[in-house]
């Protein structure tokens, strides 16, 4: 097996084109510290034993050795000279994406990562992503600070309101997995998974469920065969019931599915909406205690009573009706046809 598919006693898995020149940079950086460190306090020991003080043994000032002082004094210099080079040239490799690349547009937001493909296709907290072609993640926050992470891939790069910042990668093939029949094109076809995590601290309020809070802003990347990528970007896989089981006449119904999309905070909704009548107040509204066709007061004045139009309207446009009581910080979410349409039939069950 490829030594690189397995982690090391201090890295995880190299499993990005980019990753392996990353390990070699830190592990140069590793060694010559450790034989730094161990010449230095090895050469202090001796010294502090071979002139220990002694009884009748006056000690006298040490002179200069001008060859010795130069050696260390420039010897570090090349070394540093060396690393600086190493480096600098490794990153720029990796800040400028390839021309081919796939973009894909990334949204960051308290506590949740939404990605969009070329083709418009959504994603919540999930990103399918081809093997051997490079990617290009195109970023930008809708509230404060964040920071993207993939360890596996060693790139990283930051979040930042009010301007877009990106970062690339090229996902290895993973020969030594055995995906069977491999034929026909499979959109839900899985090669491996990659996790994501938030490195920037972005507030600490929200709970332990996933993405409710900084401490669980979570995502994934699917790596897919370039045939299983394409055949998805065709025809994504469905939505799922709670259970796991996907939307089908015999299956489960739209409301299921939309419980299982506020529940699972795939869009972010239950880091924000309590459903719970013994919970604690949230940043947004509660929808709890006879939710649909309820009465709101807005902060324009106005009364509107919570149904589809104003559920879809709130949900496309969350900041021009808002209620009375709450601040305009829900983001504009993007979802799907099918995914409104199941969140619209949960709801309408509160």
């Amino acid at each position: 097996m490829d030594p690189n598919f397995l982690p090391s006693s201090q890295l995880p898995p190299a499993l990005s084109t980019w990753a392996s020149g990353v390990d070699d940079i830190f592990y140069f950086i590793f060694w010559v510290s450790v034989v730094f460190f161990v010449g230095i306090v090895g050469a202090m020991l001796f010294f502090m034993v071979k002139y220990r003080r002694r009884p009748g043994v006056k000690a006298e000032p040490t002179g200069h050795h001008n060859a010795l002082e130069l050696v260390w004094t420039f010897s570090p210099l090349i070394l540093l000279f060396v690393m600086f080079h190493w480096g600098y040239t490794h990153y720029i490799e990796g800040a400028i994406a390839p021309d081919d690349a796939i973009n894909i547009r990334v949204r960051a937001r308290q506590w949740a990562w939404s990605f969009e493909h070329a083709n418009g296709l959504p994603e919540d907290g999930v990103l399918h992503v081809p093997a051997g072609r490079p990617v290009r993640l195109i970023m930008s926050s809708e509230d404060v600070l964040h920071s993207f992470f993939i360890p596996d891939f060693r790139v990283k790069r930051d979040a930042v309101p009010g301007m877009f910042t990106s970062l690339w990668f090229n996902a290895l093939e993973r020969p030594d997995i055995d995906l069977g029949d491999v034929s026909t094109p499979d959109a839900s076809r899985e090669w491996y998974r990659a996790q994501v995590y938030c490195t920037e601290y972005c507030g600490a309020s929200g709970s332990w469920d996933r993405n409710s809070g900084h401490a669980t802003m979570y995502a994934e990347i699917v790596v897919q065969r370039p045939e299983d990528y394409e055949e998805f970007l065709r025809t994504p896989p469905p939505l799922y019931c709670p259970d796991g089981v996907g939307i089908a006449p015999d299956d489960c119904g739209m409301a299921d599915a939309g419980r299982r999309l506020f529940a699972a905070n795939q869009k972010g909704c239950a880091a924000c909406h309590q459903v719970d009548p013994a919970g604690p107040s949230l940043a947004g509204p509660n929808m709890h205690s006879g939710f649909w066709g309820r009465s709101e007061n807005l902060t324009s004045g106005e009364t509107v009573t919570i149904d589809e139009e104003y559920v879809r309207d709130s949900i496309r446009n969350p900041r021009a009706r808002v209620v009375a009581g709450y601040e305009p910080v829900m983001p504009s979410i993007r979802m799907s046809d099918a995914e409104l349409d199941a969140l619209v039939a949960y709801l309408q069950t509160l």
